[in-house]
């Protein structure tokens, strides 16, 4: 990996919500997944997975499938991309406008 992605990397762990293989993982995820798979794609252990599925349910990025262990991705969020333009659309842009 090159110094830059390198540094870049470093920047997307400390000014975001989650570290970047969970980043990348989540965009490999199919719509309705279970924290095992994100553990997997991740390369991270379950129970850390299990906690990133909670801060991503806190954070309305997916929901919880009714009576199964499994998650849901919400249609215009199929990646944290999309889920971060849309906060950034309806929430930050409200915010800076009204100073």
């Amino acid at each position: 990996m090159s110094q830059l992605n390198e540094e870049l990397i470093k920047i997307v762990n400390v000014s975001m919500p989650f570290p970047a293989e969970v980043i990348a993982a989540y965009s490999r995820l199919g719509m309705v997944f279970t924290s095992g798979e994100l553990a997997r794609e991740a390369k991270i252990p379950r129970s850390t997975a299990k906690f990133y599925v909670r801060k991503m349910l806190e954070m309305r990025m997916i929901s919880k499938v009714p009576y199964k262990k499994k998650y849901q991705k919400y249609a215009n969020a199929k990646n944290f991309s999309d889920w971060l333009i849309d906060l950034i659309k309806l929430a930050i842009r409200p915010l800076e406008e009204k100073e």
